[in-house]
């Protein structure tokens, strides 16, 4: 379908999203999994390769990380953690059997030069996924990210709190997280498909038995 001009422009920018399909012959190598069948489903695959995805959380530690640890297993090169709000757990990323020397932290207040860590980390072949903790990064400074990851085919997650109002940001996928029994996770935003409601997802699954959900 063709977009008059400005409207392109916008879809471009990321400020206006379009709803569509998977393509059936293209799934298997646009997306990587998740971990998760159910969240792979309502993705339509699972993370899509070359992208920067937000995860809202209502309250820190709710199972943001565990949602994250089977893709953080998958990483081949190093997983660049920017800002995390408290220091890596080392025997519990070993518990998880994570290499720690794959795993590099750098805090930064700065929220300039934190941006540009990120961003200089999805342009390096020496890292292949990237992390980072802000209380909400700027429409351009998505964009910069997203093109970052897409030009090297990178994976970047953006952990952030919940927001009240929805402004248009060029994450490809967004999700709010929140816990009652389980982790339920609402997805804002996806590439292919519309929002959908929350849903639990099994995260618990992956956490030691002292801190599963009773």
């Amino acid at each position: 379908m063709a977009y008059p001009a400005q409207v392109e422009a916008l879809v471009q920018k990321g400020w206006l999203w379009q709803g569509q399909e998977v393509p059936a012959n293209k799934a298997e190598q646009q997306f990587l999994s998740s971990g998760w069948a159910e969240l792979d489903t309502r993705l339509g695959g699972g993370w899509l390769r070359g992208s920067v995805n937000e995860l809202q959380v209502r309250q820190p530690f709710i199972g943001e990380l565990a949602l994250l640890l089977p893709v953080l297993s998958q990483a081949t090169t190093t997983a660049l953690w920017v800002n995390p709000p408290v220091q890596p757990y080392a025997p519990g990323l070993c518990y998880q059997k994570l290499t720690l020397s794959r795993h590099v932290v750098v805090h930064e207040a700065d929220d300039k030069l934190a941006l540009w860590t990120a961003e200089q980390a999805l342009h390096s072949d020496a890292v292949n996924i990237v992390l980072m903790w802000h209380a909400g990064l700027s429409a351009t400074a998505v964009r910069r990210l997203q093109q970052a990851a897409e030009t090297k085919q990178k994976l970047a997650f953006v952990i952030t709190p919940w927001q009240q109002q929805e402004e248009a940001r060029a994450y490809v996928t967004r999700l709010q997280l929140e816990r009652s029994d389980s982790l339920a996770v609402r997805i804002l935003k996806r590439r292919f498909g519309w929002p959908l409601p929350p849903f639990p997802c099994g995260v618990d699954a992956r956490l030691p038995r002292r801190r599963r959900a009773l």
